[in-house]
């Protein structure tokens, strides 16, 4: 598939079993599960800050915004500092103000179905984005809400592909 700058677009993929090889991940999974304590989901309310210090700097906050119909929009409410040494500024803006709508559309196939199946997901891909295309990644997307799914809980790992580290 051909992205953006006609860039090659490797495909997303997701793994629903949850087998995390980075650090980061991992241990984001595992704090997601003890907020959940039971329940099909924490809510926001249940994340303490100071419980991610090892690796609140790969950490997001995606808000669920739902529009009249059937549209959902993305506003991204918290983005670590590895999602924006990548990404760029995004904290506090909608995802179609700072994405190409080709990148737009990767995030929604990523936040769509955790956000539709309420369930969390290991996603790995290549990155494609402003010719940053040596970077690979491992995310953990975990949904947050009480009776539905109102927020992502999203940790965004990448490394170069060159070094593998």
């Amino acid at each position: 598939m051909i992205g953006v700058q006609g860039q090659s677009v490797r495909p997303l993929r997701f793994d629903w079993n949850l087998k995390f090889t980075r650090p980061a991940t991992r241990l984001a999974h595992e704090y997601w599960e003890s907020c959940r304590a039971g329940r099909t989901m924490p809510t926001r309310a249940d994340l303490k800050p100071a419980a991610m210090h090892k690796f609140t700097e790969h950490v997001g906050l995606v808000e669920v915004r739902a529009e009249p119909g059937p549209d959902v929009d993305y506003f991204i409410r918290r983005a670590g500092t590895k999602w924006e040494q990548v990404f760029g500024p995004m904290t506090g803006r909608l995802i179609h103000d700072f994405l190409p709508p080709e990148i737009e559309t990767r995030w929604r196939e990523v936040f769509d179905p955790v956000r539709t199946r309420v369930v969390p997901v290991r996603v790995t891909t290549g990155i494609t984005f402003q010719r940053k295309t040596w970077l690979e990644t491992e995310m953990f997307v975990g949904p947050l809400g009480a009776d539905r799914v109102s927020m992502l809980f999203l940790t965004f790992v990448s490394w170069s592909a060159l070094t593998d580290s």
